[in-house]
């Protein structure tokens, strides 16, 4: 940490605290990745304030941000930093912020440590000390801060002059992750060094080994707690999450320890010991900092959760702001188009053609999949058939080319579902369905009929041909298009809504001179209504054409 001390502790919106050191000048703050403090929320803007230095102290400036930067509740746009200033970026309900320029706790707890007397009376200070140490890791900065901190404490508590701290990898192996001395270098080893072929062998039986190596004849005595003058101490402890207990029925079951890694300390001193009361020390310090380990692990994750919802966030705004923001409306039709995704971001999307001669077109896609890939699909569908429709083909023509480009563009895994009905003045409606389930015709007097013309979807097959067929409206004449997440929609019992269920709805919900929008609303709270608490499976998506002629 720098000789300032200078750190922001941030509270998120959760409750959960970390400390960040200003490490250097400018310190920047926002919304983008490359900032010195990265805060996810998108009311902060990406460049939104910063830390500098004077001969004053530090000072907290605003970067023309959106929503502005406050100081202990009042706006500011350059103000000197005192300790325990409260900053915020604009909102209340997202990050808490609060500068600090003392010392840490960590690094004045550490150098009370190092100034303790190695005499038998003041050991009880010291595991007293350690302990709070342990505490204070809890509320420290960085999981390498962390590490490098339970190296030195160990260091000292042992009278070492190596330390090295291993983390257990995927397979349980040990990786390398801290080498110090005891005056705060940096080591650098090798696979050769004794210390792997000790921590192995730790990890493997998940149980501490104490080695005294007399220098003369390399003999070996294990479990020995005095460290004479002339002979090397080594001392390895693993680093393992405490067991966990569950009761099930009458019985308490015990989970294994999870092994995290290991600590390996060595001694060359001529007048080392260790105590009882120094085993102890150790043994706690071993399982704070598994402890430890296991929590930045967890906020690892909970951090890049956090950054997947960020760019889930933004991939939704900009697939929302590719879907029209008006439909057109005409003297011979009136539409609207509504869709849900169930992830944040979907694979579904709908669109309205402004065609010549007073056509107008309608398109629903359903892609494959869920989540981020299937919107980058619909994306690329979305982008391509927009400008390809616009030129005006044939349906086939149409078809063809976007079935040619998914097929060599996208992965073979994915597809997308598509219908496509062109409207004329007359009430002509040509269409084309790609794999799409059959959208429904309410006729004026009061019948419903299905458009059921399939065709393979789109991207799969490189060489498919789609059929086109067409169907003479008459006035009154309803079509609603929808994508499977409705009727495929289930409640808790597991039971889906259905086409004959979707029928109902639609004769219920779209009487003569209903607006299009009041259908689709009514219609998704019906659908609603059945599912209840059950969690949504998939897009939903409802577009209403009317065929409505002067």
């Amino acid at each position: 940490m720098p000789e300032s001390g200078a750190r922001l502790v941030v509270q998120d919106a959760s409750g959960n605290e970390r400390e960040v050191e200003i490490a250097q000048i400018p310190f920047t703050l926002g919304r983008q990745a490359d900032n010195d403090l990265v805060l996810l929320d998108t009311r902060i803007s990406r460049r939104h304030a910063r830390i500098v230095r004077d001969p004053r102290g530090f000072l907290l400036e605003d970067i023309e941000s959106r929503h502005g930067t406050y100081l202990n509740g009042e706006r500011v746009e350059r103000c000197l930093l005192r300790d325990g200033d409260r900053i915020g970026l604009g909102v209340t309900d997202a990050y808490r912020l609060t500068f600090r320029s003392e010392p840490s706790g960590l690094a004045s707890l550490l150098e009370e440590i190092e100034k303790t007397p190695e005499t038998a009376a003041p050991r009880l200070q010291h595991l007293n000390l350690l302990l709070q140490l342990a505490q204070m890791l809890h509320r420290a900065a960085a999981l390498d801060e962390i590490l490098t901190a339970v190296v030195d404490s160990a260091l000292q508590l042992f009278d070492a002059e190596r330390g090295i701290l291993f983390l257990a990898g995927d397979k349980g192996e040990p990786r390398l992750r801290i080498a110090r001395t005891r005056s705060g270098a940096n080591l650098a080893l090798d696979e050769g060094d004794d210390a792997f072929a000790v921590v192995r062998r730790v990890m493997e039986t998940r149980r501490e080994e104490v080695i005294l190596e007399e220098f003369g004849d390399g003999r070996t005595a294990y479990g020995a707690e005095a460290l004479e003058p002339g002979r090397q101490g080594i001392l390895a402890l693993p680093l393992q999450k405490l067991p966990m207990a569950e009761r099930g029925g009458e019985t308490l079951l015990y989970t294994q320890p999870k092994l995290l890694g290991a600590l390996y300390l060595e001694s060359r001193g001529a007048n080392a010991m260790m105590t009882r009361l120094d085993r102890q020390a150790l043994d706690t310090l071993a399982v704070e900092s598994a402890m430890i380990i296991e929590n930045a692990s967890l906020i690892r994750v909970a951090r890049e959760q956090e950054r997947n919802r960020h760019d889930l966030d933004v991939a939704r705004t900009i697939q929302q702001s590719l879907l029209p923001r008006s439909l057109p409306q005409a003297g011979h039709f009136r539409i609207h188009a509504v869709t849900t995704p169930c992830r944040t971001v979907g694979g579904d999307y709908y669109d309205v053609v402004a065609l010549p001669e007073g056509r107008v077109g309608l398109v629903v896609a359903d892609v494959s999949g869920k989540g981020l890939p299937a919107a980058m699909m619909s994306m690329t569908l979305q982008g391509a058939f927009s400008a390809l429709a616009a030129a005006d083909l044939s349906l086939e023509e149409l078809l063809r080319r976007i079935n040619s480009l998914l097929y060599d563009r996208t992965p073979p895994q994915m597809y997308a579902t598509l219908f496509y009905g062109v409207l004329d003045r007359e009430g002509r409606f040509q269409f084309v369905n790609a794999g799409h389930v059959p959208p429904f015709v309410l006729h004026a007097g009061g019948t419903v009929e299905s458009l059921d013309f399939p065709n393979f979807p789109l991207g799969m097959f490189e060489d498919a041909t789609f059929g086109v067929s067409s169907l003479q409206l008459h006035p009154g004449d309803q079509i609603l298009v929808f994508s499977d997440g409705l009727t495929e929609a289930q409640n808790e019992a597991h039971e889906m809504l259905g086409e004959a269920r979707v029928q109902e709805i639609l004769l219920t919900a779209a009487p003569q001179g209903a607006e299009p929008a009041d259908v689709c609303a009514r219609i998704v709270r019906a659908a609603e209504s059945f599912v209840g608490s059950a969690p949504q499976a998939d897009d939903v998506t409802v577009a209403l054409l009317q065929f409505t002629p002067p």
